[in-house]
């Protein structure tokens, strides 16, 4: 008799098994249609998981999430509803079903929710996103007095909604007619989100409102640097300038240096690289890489220097250190004069120059640069080693960079991490810097510059002898010739970013084929939980990064980069889609598929008139807020705005595009003791560190005869 009893335990064991491992496949079927935005799909699986009844990946909230998400709030509510009936449900699934009723313009019922958040939360996050729910929802029943207590609760309860927390604050002290506390909050806001235009402008606006005019310029300036195409900003700075005396770019805070840094006689400097690779930089260039037109510098050397004709001839042999000459360009002629410190001319030229210091510690320094225009680049003095090159253009004239590679390094792994951060991060950085040099060097489209790479992020950040750090220096010097290269020991193609939010991009199947080896990694010492379900994805965008994550142990890092909420306007929404094509008024943003990592890829934007779709980081960042939006890794929660057009609450994690390099990460992997190549391999785990001390380029590929040539990429052999 027990043999029969048994068997039937075994059979019961085998269809429990049988049934769990069907509601997984279920589960995983339905995000995966959530992903690629086939939210009714999606809803199918989720909806099946909820008849049997079944707690597993939360089906109540992953259905009222794929409702949201097909622009349905109405009968997402009911389903947050439901979700908050369930057994403990916590703070979490309370603000989401408070979020739900400002969707819906039922702010007292998202007050009632929002309290009881407040009291089931179980971390400050939650709590902070609670308080900030009801000073909006105070807001928008139009009661400022009752919005200032639960913003200032939310200015003290958790870091990562500070920003938003402080323009709200302000917005409430402006309805209350407090210029000053606004003046404050807004300043504060900025200072904490440096990108937050919807900031910025409340800020402008209440500096012209005070008649300050200088500082609203300065203020519409820092708009228009972010969103060239903002219309009322640029009209801004050209209508106040007739309000401030003298020059009002003298107020922009850029850096100004007096005399060159670097000690000519090479005291405090390492000995110099034994490569001979070089490598030409624009400088000066904004954030689509291309550089900016001058039509005066100065500049002073550190030692003796010579002024190089582009044919090769020295038309200048006695140039004296720590002397200030002047280039400045003559628009009647259209010829480049370079005067002595006498303002005596002492060349001309229509044709590229260079200024040569005297090697090998030769430095030169630019200084009070006058541009045709200031906007979307750092404008400030930089002190650079090796050659300065001057390029005449008919309308000024543009600057260069050229130098030995390992010295470029100095700046530019200086200026990638913060100051302070540990030494194997740094010559992890080094790394990456390197083969992003050498990689530019191998690819570089040809220019009227001859340049390989530019000074901003658009390549990556230089801004020479400036930014050098000593242990930047120091990761340099170690890591001499060392690069990434693949398993065939070609050089790779990496990519870096400033934040991953936990979690790195993977490369595959994107437009550019040369990303394909870099995969998703959860950037932490164990596995990260899976993003098995909708809910996994909100609760990480709205929740403290995990405790084990690389890149909060560095601490170097502002928390705004690892998460992260914006409030936008959909007016400002419509102004940016329209320039692509007129939508009308926003009614919602769709997204229309993500990464497996939650990222976003594709969004349409849809309006009383039509639809436009917005694929790729640029085309998004472009619509929602040019130059400032951190990261695609975000959700959308809808709730009302003023006259019928609706605001969107972005929840996001990370900075940047996710793809490759996570410089935070970098940081508190060496911070807790990981050597470089672990750092790397992290990564990397696809391609391996190989020594670049040879200069033989061949094809990455054969190609058809008669198709273009591709640039030739460099082969590595190993010592």
């Amino acid at each position: 008799m027990r043999r029969p009893a048994l068997l039937l335990g075994a059979l019961a064991a085998a269809a429990t098994l049988a049934s769990a491992t069907e509601l997984r496949e279920t589960v995983d079927t339905a995000m995966k249609s959530f992903l690629e935005g086939r939210y009714e799909d999606a809803s199918s699986g989720f909806r099946y998981v909820s008849t049997l009844g079944v707690q597993l990946a939360e089906p109540e909230a992953n259905l009222a999430l794929c409702e949201r998400e097909q622009g349905k709030v109405e009968a997402a509510l009911p389903l947050w509803l439901r979700a908050t009936l369930a057994e403990k449900p916590d703070g979490f699934v309370w603000n989401q079903r408070a979020w739900s009723y400002l969707a819906l313009d039922r702010t007292q019922d998202a007050r009632t929710a929002f309290l009881t958040a407040i009291d089931r939360s179980s971390t400050t996050a939650t709590q902070a996103e609670a308080y900030l729910g009801l000073g909006i929802a105070a807001l928008m029943h139009g009661d400022p007095r009752a919005a200032m207590d639960p913003l200032r609760s939310a200015l003290v309860q958790g870091p990562f909604v500070l920003p938003e927390a402080s323009r709200q604050t302000g917005l409430t002290a402006l309805a209350r007619r407090d210029l000053s506390a606004a003046m404050a909050y807004l300043r504060q806001s900025v200072e904490l989100e440096p990108f937050g235009l919807e900031a910025l402008e409340e800020l402008a606006k209440l500096y012209e409102k005070i008649g300050d005019p200088r500082a609203a310029w300065r203020v519409y300036h820092r708009i228009v640097s972010l969103e060239p195409d903002h219309a009322r900003a640029s009209d801004k700075t050209k209508k106040l300038v007739k309000f401030i005396q003298g020059d009002p770019e003298a107020g922009l805070p850029l850096r100004r240096l007096s005399r060159p840094l670097l000690d000519a006689g090479g005291k405090g400097s390492l000995a110099p690289t034994r490569s001979s690779e070089t490598i030409r930089v624009s400088l000066f260039a904004g954030r689509e890489g291309t550089p900016h037109m001058a039509t005066r510098a100065y500049f002073m050397s550190n030692a003796p220097f010579r002024i190089v004709a582009l044919s090769g001839d020295v038309v200048k042999f006695d140039g004296r250190p720590q002397e200030q000459w002047e280039v400045l360009f003559r628009p009647e002629a259209g010829v480049v004069e370079v005067r002595d410190g006498a303002r005596n001319i002492q060349y001309t030229a229509k044709q590229a120059f260079q200024i040569l210091p005297e090697p090998p510690y030769g430095s030169v320094l630019l200084k009070s640069v006058k541009f045709l225009e200031t906007f979307g680049f750092d404008a400030g003095d930089r002190e650079v080693r090796g050659a300065l090159e001057f390029q005449p253009t008919p309308d000024g004239f543009t600057m260069a960079n050229e130098l030995a590679l390992e010295s470029y390094l100095y700046g530019a792994v200086g200026a990638a991490l913060p100051q302070g951060s540990p030494v194997e991060a740094y010559k992890a950085q080094a790394v990456v810097s390197r083969t992003v040099a050498l990689w530019g060097k191998a690819f570089a489209k040809p220019t009227i510059q001859r340049t390989h790479l530019c000074d901003s992020d658009h390549c990556q950040r230089y801004a020479g002898v400036n930014e050098e750090m000593r242990e930047a220096t120091k990761g340099v010097a170690a890591t001499e010739g060392l690069v990434l290269a693949t398993k065939g020991e070609r050089l790779a193609r990496v990519a870096q970013h400033l934040h991953c939010g936990g979690r790195t991009e993977s490369g595959a199947g994107r437009a550019d084929a040369t990303l394909a080896d870099l995969v998703a990694v959860d950037d932490a010492a164990s596995p990260a939980a899976q993003l098995r379900a909708p809910v996994d994805l909100e609760r990480w965008t709205h929740e403290f990064p995990t405790r084990d994550s690389y890149c909060e142990a560095g601490g170097l890092h502002p928390q705004v980069q690892s998460r992260w909420m914006r409030v936008l306007d959909g007016e400002d929404i419509r102004r940016r889609v329209e320039k692509v094509k007129p939508v009308g008024t926003i009614k919602r943003l769709r997204v229309v598929r993500r990464s497996g990592t939650g990222r976003v890829l594709a969004l349409e934007a849809i309006g009383v008139r039509g639809s436009v779709m917005l694929e790729g980081d640029e085309a998004i960042y472009d619509a929602l807020s040019p130059s400032s939006l951190r990261s695609t890794m975000f959700t959308i929660q809808p709730i009302k705005g003023v006259g019928g057009t609706p605001r969107f609450v972005l929840w996001g994690a990370g900075t940047g595009h996710g793809l490759g390099f996570c410089k935070a990460g970098a940081v508190g992997q060496g911070a807790l003791g990981r050597d470089y190549q672990k750092i790397l391999s992290a990564y990397f785990p696809r391609y391996q560190l190989d020594d670049h001390l040879i200069k033989t380029r061949r094809p990455v590929d054969a190609r058809a005869p008669g198709a273009p040539r591709k640039p030739k990429n460099p082969k590595f052999k190993k010592k």
